[in-house]
């Protein structure tokens, strides 16, 4: 992690059919509290996160779950926080992965930028929060 200065693990994206049950799922087999529901920006998913120790868990989903079906849920993706989100999609660059321009992330003045290729099959991204000056967040 060193490499691409990241500092820790910031979340894991579990994706499903259904988030708002999977999130109440984890809350009561892990002792944790879901501290935010929200929907998100442009696709209307439903998210809803929680806390365990220092990693947060997002739980993802359809704006409307089918509550016909069988709910399931899978690991989605993880995202790494790093200190320098441009110089570490550079450094991965010039290893060879396939890394999106960092962009606006849902959170307040954070960019984020989605590796794509090289991650074997599981979505990866890197975070870098405090990133956008204040006024300038789209």
């Amino acid at each position: 992690m060193a490499g691409i200065g990241a500092t820790h693990i910031d979340h894991i994206v579990i994706s499903s059919n259904n988030s708002e049950a999977v999130a109440e799922t984890f809350a009561r087999n892990l002792g944790i509290e879901i501290k935010r529901t929200m929907s998100r920006p442009g696709t209307g998913a439903r998210l809803a996160f929680a806390r365990l120790q220092e990693v947060i868990l997002e739980f993802a989903g359809p704006p409307q779950p089918n509550l016909d079906e069988e709910v399931k849920a899978r690991l989605w993706g993880m995202v790494l926080a790093v200190e320098d989100i441009r110089a570490a999609v550079e450094r991965l660059r010039g290893l060879g992965y396939t890394v999106g321009d960092p962009s606006p992330a849902v959170q307040p003045g954070a960019l984020i930028a989605t590796v794509k290729s090289g991650t074997c099959g599981v979505p990866f991204a890197l975070i870098q929060y405090n990133a956008i000056p204040t006024g300038e967040q789209p």
